[in-house]
């Protein structure tokens, strides 16, 4: 880890301490990919989100995407503390939608923000970056998580937050 890499996540942690922050997170502006992709992460704001960091032809990211998904289908429908979105980097727009068609995901996906990008020291992906409720970055992992880890960070993080209504009830 860089001491550039260290400041900006430093930064990204600290930044919502204020009662009336915003998250930094929440103020990225997004490129989507696919059609129920946000412009920016304020609408995941009230949920715990697993932001997933892929390239098209990762193996590693495939199982991660895979294991996320798994775990927001158990979710009771009524009740979704936990969303996911997939940041896709490795090429440029088009290749990125044609390539991500592939992962048949029911998750949002957009083009990795290069704001982002530029403070990462390590390109390797899968990297997952999960946010609580207000979008404060609680983790930060490089390479596949577990899905003991996974769920030892995420359902600490739910505990706190409150149901929201899938966009399947709000129709």
């Amino acid at each position: 880890m860089t001491f550039k890499h260290v400041c900006v996540l430093m930064i990204l942690l600290l930044a919502p301490m204020g009662a009336m922050a915003s998250s930094p997170f929440y103020q990225l502006k997004l490129t989507p990919i696919t059609p129920d992709a946000p412009s920016t992460l304020a609408a995941y704001r009230g949920q715990v989100l697993a932001l997933l960091l892929v390239q098209p032809q990762c193996s590693w990211c495939k199982k991660q995407h895979k294991l996320l998904a798994r775990m927001i289908k158990q979710q009771p429908k009524h009740c979704q503390k936990l969303i996911a979105m997939m940041m896709a980097t490795g090429g440029d727009k088009h290749v990125l939608k044609r390539e991500m068609k592939r992962y048949q995901s029911p998750f949002a996906i957009t083009t990795f923000p290069n704001r982002l990008s530029q403070s990462l020291a390590v390109k390797s992906t899968p990297q997952l970056f999960i946010l609580d409720s207000e979008g404060t970055l609680e983790t930060y992992h490089i390479g596949f998580m577990p899905e003991t880890a996974l769920r030892e960070t995420i359902n600490g993080l739910l505990e706190k937050t409150q149901c929201q209504q899938s966009k399947d009830m709000l129709g």
